[in-house]
């Protein structure tokens, strides 16, 4: 199921696809609260990360809704994991690589009202989001919202379906989530 999909990931250099129903995936609304304490600078920062996105449970109920859940990954070599610039350098190119996953689907019929697509971090497609120029969502069609926001337990559902957080070979491994109805 969801072939097509799957083709448009490994094609854009996506590693690995689980599937799961997305009731399934294991969320904690507690987990927001590491949202709170802005360790990666994304909070009030971005239409795509919390608080604006939305609130934990309401997230979660949405998320829920959806019928099925395609969980891809791709190892990314960091040099040196305590280094937040490179260890960004590589978040920002797995958004960039689910940013294409999402603009290749909507050329094959998807969109907001069945489909959703969340990354690991915040966007980054601006420079400085309209959120703190008080304009809308200057990309709104290809920003992707953030896996945390959602607060999914990602450590838990890698355990469940066979993931290592940590690559074959010693990469970091980024997920990008595509919701379906």
């Amino acid at each position: 199921m969801y072939e097509e999909i799957k083709k448009l990931a490994e094609t854009i250099g996506f590693e690995d696809c689980k599937e799961i129903p997305a009731r399934l995936i294991p969320c904690d609304s507690s987990l927001r609260r590491f949202c709170e304490q802005n360790l990666c600078g994304m909070y009030h920062s971005s239409y795509m990360c919390p608080p604006a996105m939305g609130n934990a449970e309401a997230l979660i109920a949405q998320l829920h809704n959806f019928k099925d859940a395609l969980i891809f990954t791709k190892e990314y070599a960091v040099a040196d994991l305590t280094c937040q610039e490179g260890y960004l350098a590589q978040q920002i190119a797995h958004e960039r690589r689910s940013q294409l996953l999402w603009k290749s689907m909507q050329k094959i019929g998807y969109d907001s009202k069945n489909a959703r697509v969340l990354a690991a971090g915040g966007c980054h497609l601006c420079e400085e989001c309209g959120i703190k120029t008080g304009e809308p969502c200057r990309h709104p069609d290809t920003a992707i919202h953030s896996v945390s926001g959602y607060c999914i337990e990602v450590a838990k559902l890698s355990k469940t379906l066979g993931i290592d957080c940590v690559g074959k070979n010693g990469g970091v491994v980024f997920y990008c989530f595509v919701l379906l109805k």
